[in-house]
């Protein structure tokens, strides 16, 4: 299990370097500056990551295991703190959440100071990374979405192997090889700009669902007018991640936390007025899901449910305050400083570039916005290019078979069972949502469900390659089946051109690809023939890793003037 506070750190002066190295400034040295501070407020200023890593020994990694079905090869809970075989990564972002946590908290204690939006800003960052809003003490949103890896997973084996990120609660009468942690189906999809997506709306012209937040865009935003702010309502409640057993739980720890008086400063004393009953804690401290016949196990008046149930809006509230701030969604890469005029794009990466917005048809979902070279070049707009258009799409993703999910098929100790299907579970992914309980509009949207069975919200690029070391592999796309960039262009470019061949085949993913998932509503039109060169797909992905925030600039000469290829 893992230990309470996430601060399982190893022993001796490795702890004292790594707790010491690490803090919310870690990723970049401006990024992470930009909430207002009281002048006697002093932040630990680490050096960069790698260097951090390097000075630790966290660079080793864990041996990457070959694919697996669900993973079986891979003991989750030995990687977790308190395993037998801790992962440095997981020793990392646990440091990392940590010590961000605890300057978070020293700018909460001084924050009269403060205007209004900073407040909200610093609140909304403090419960991110606040481990104890679970029930065990021990995850936190952040936990999921480190800002160093582009706001996703933190860890470099899960990424490659279980693609999901394990979540708060482990299952202690699972059988080996079977998974002994809760995982979902999905990969965690970055929250950086994604509060710039607009509230779910159906656009008969073009038949397509545009906004919302998740993969599924269950997020509508349609109850708050605020996607983000309904996004971030859903992890502390589901049970393969934080897993609480009630959005009351939530509150209640909230009402018990150093920054519990930042919440009634800003939303009113109502916010906690509350009267929790005697048993609280120790139904909070159970995970969740509530029982069938008890779905809201915190038992509290109509009029404190109503209370707790606002407080919990705010709270999400401010996390899409933070989620939307410089810190998180900063337009700081070296593309928007070439926009600028303030940098240079390479040969590869402006050939990569224009066959982003030409020949490999990128920019139809992937939107580059006002771009040089366009009729758009001199109309800059009030947002940079978010590189999505926030609509959906089945691109013909197979299945991924290393998912411990497929094998979450029999009931943890608490009872609860992730996936009755087993292997026969396909995510359809907006259809599913369409069809289910989450739709806010079932009268007219309905009967849209089999149209986009199969469909996933097209995500943005930016930060898409952004790492903490060379070596730290990402995963890619809902389920996290693509492991590289290359591998993201090269399947964009021959998915529906190359042979079939089962997950695991010599040849995988270079010279055939599985099967989709859903296979019938698959986009045929815009992908998976383009005829790129694999030259040409290696320029694509030196373009899209011009959208890692953080970039320096310097003084450029720009010569905008569009030049041959390089390539025939």
């Amino acid at each position: 299990m893992r230990q309470a506070g996430l601060i399982a750190l190893g022993a001796g002066c490795a702890t004292i370097v790594i707790a010491m190295s690490i803090s919310h400034h870690i990723v970049r040295a401006k990024e992470h500056s930009q909430l207002v501070r009281p002048a006697s407020f002093k932040v630990v200023r680490p050096a960069s990551l790698h260097k951090m890593l390097v000075q630790t020994g966290a660079a080793a990694t864990t041996p990457i295991p070959p694919f697996s079905i669900c993973s079986r090869n891979v003991n989750i809970a030995s990687l977790l703190p308190g395993g037998a075989h801790e992962d440095a990564d997981v020793v990392t972002a646990n440091a990392f959440i940590t010590l961000t946590e605890q300057n978070a908290l020293q700018q909460v204690a001084q924050a009269s100071s403060l205007d209004l939006y900073h407040k909200i800003t610093l609140l909304g960052k403090t419960e991110i990374y606040d481990v104890n809003l679970s029930p065990l003490n021990n995850i936190a949103c952040a936990t999921c979405h480190v800002p160093y890896t582009g706001f996703r997973g933190a860890t470099s084996i899960f990424n490659a192997t279980t693609a999901a990120q394990p979540g708060g609660i482990p299952i202690t009468n699972a059988t080996p090889p079977g998974p002994n942690y809760r995982l979902g189906p999905r990969n965690p999809q970055s929250y950086a700009y994604a509060p710039f997506s607009p509230i779910l709306h159906y656009n008969a012209t073009q038949n397509s669902f545009y906004g919302g937040n998740f993969w599924d865009m269950r997020a509508t935003g349609i109850r708050l007018t605020n996607p983000a702010a309904e996004q971030a309502q859903g992890p502390p409640v589901n049970p393969v991640e934080m897993g609480n057993i009630d959005t009351a739980c939530v509150v209640w720890k909230a009402s018990q936390s150093e920054y519990a008086p930042l919440i009634t400063n800003i939303w009113g004393a109502q916010s906690f007025a509350i009267h929790w009953p005697g048993n609280v804690a120790a139904v909070c401290a159970t995970p969740g899901p509530p029982p069938t016949n008890d779905p809201l196990p915190v038992h509290l008046s109509t009029v404190d449910r109503g209370t707790s149930n606002s407080t919990y809006d705010h709270i999400a509230m401010a996390m899409a305050s933070y989620e939307s701030s410089s810190d998180v969604s900063a337009f700081s890469s070296k593309f928007d400083a070439y926009l600028a005029g303030n940098a240079d794009l390479s040969a590869e990466e402006l050939d990569g570039y224009q066959l982003f917005n030409g020949k490999a048809r990128c920019n139809q979902c992937h939107l580059s916005g006002t771009a040089v070279n366009t009729l758009n070049t001199q109309a800059p707009a009030d947002v940079g290019p978010l590189f999505s258009d926030f609509t959906a799409n089945n691109i013909g993703i197979p299945k991924n078979l290393a998912l411990p999910y497929y094998c979450e098929s029999k009931p943890d100790q608490f009872g609860y069972t992730a996936n009755p299907m087993g292997f026969d579970f396909v995510d359809l992914g907006v259809g599913a949502m369409l069809s289910g309980t989450n739709n806010p509009n079932p009268l007219q949207w309905k009967q849209l469900a089999p149209q986009f069975n199969g469909m996933f919200q097209t995500p943005t690029v930016r930060n898409v390659d952004k790492r903490p070391r060379p070596g730290f592999i990402k995963e890619y796309m809902h389920n996290g089946y693509l492991k590289s960039l290359k591998e993201v262009v090269h399947f964009y470019n021959t998915s529906q051109a190359l042979p079939r061949c089962a997950q695991g085949s010599p040849g995988e993913k270079v010279t055939c690809w599985p099967a989709p998932e859903y296979p019938a509503t698959l986009n045929t039109t815009q992908l998976g023939n383009l005829g790129l060169t694999s030259d040409e797909e290696d320029d694509i992905v030196a373009f899209l890793k011009t959208l890692t925030d953080g970039f320096v600039t310097a003084p450029a000469t720009l010569d905008r003037t569009p030049g041959p290829s390089r390539k025939p």
